[in-house]
């Protein structure tokens, strides 16, 4: 079982990061209540993907995490060193690479660990807000909030475009496939009012 605290931290940062970008639309309540009963699949979603996929990404992720803990830079360094895939000079450079740095096979394998060790510890503030640490169990699992509140975004779209095609159908409308959820909602509010509109003509008459 994950840590209480652990998982409720998680669920807050992210609903409270969805939460600030909701305020911009002028519709909020909906979402706010499918936010809160969807976050727990989607964060169950990513750990379930992290857990098949063990990838490279997921040791950058870890090391770029466990490296905003050092005090400085040699510490960064030991932290990558003592990851078996940083014994190689290539993988290093696909690291470097990964976090954006404009380094080739030319320089030393010393000069490159120097440099992504500088890099994550300059970086250290944006990525310990980047990445969060998660543990469930004995596992530890290296989350993006930003990520995972943008899943959530687009599922609730994809819901919401799904709902809206429904009710498009029931009333005879056409949809395109790649209509959005809120030209489909114009659609069918036009419908609606021209509906309204011709009963009242025909009381009229």
């Amino acid at each position: 079982m994950e840590s209480r605290d652990c998982k409720d931290n998680l669920r807050k940062l992210i609903l409270d990061m969805a939460q600030k970008e909701l305020e911009e639309h002028a519709s909020t309540k909906g979402a706010q209540k499918y936010f809160e009963g969807n976050v727990d699949k989607v964060i169950n979603n990513n750990i379930q993907k992290m857990g098949k996929e063990r990838s490279s990404n997921s040791i950058y992720t870890k090391v770029i995490k466990q490296g905003t803990y050092q005090d400085n830079v040699v510490s960064v360094a030991k932290v990558i060193k003592k990851e078996e895939i940083f014994k190689s000079k290539n993988e290093l450079l696909k690291f470097a690479r990964y976090l954006g740095l404009n380094l080739n096979m030319k320089q030393s394998y010393g000069q490159i660990l120097k440099k992504v060790s500088r890099h994550i510890y300059s970086n250290r503030n944006l990525y310990s807000k980047k990445y969060v640490l998660y543990r469930r169990g004995n596992q530890e699992y290296i989350l993006e909030p930003e990520k995972i509140k943008n899943e959530l975004f687009e599922s609730y779209r994809s819901k919401t475009r799904d709902d809206m095609k429904s009710i498009a159908r029931l009333l005879d409308l056409n949809v395109k496939d790649d209509e959005g959820a809120e030209d489909i909602r114009k659609k069918v509010i036009n419908y609606i009012i021209k509906e309204k509109l011709g009963k009242k003509g025909d009381k009229k008459s």
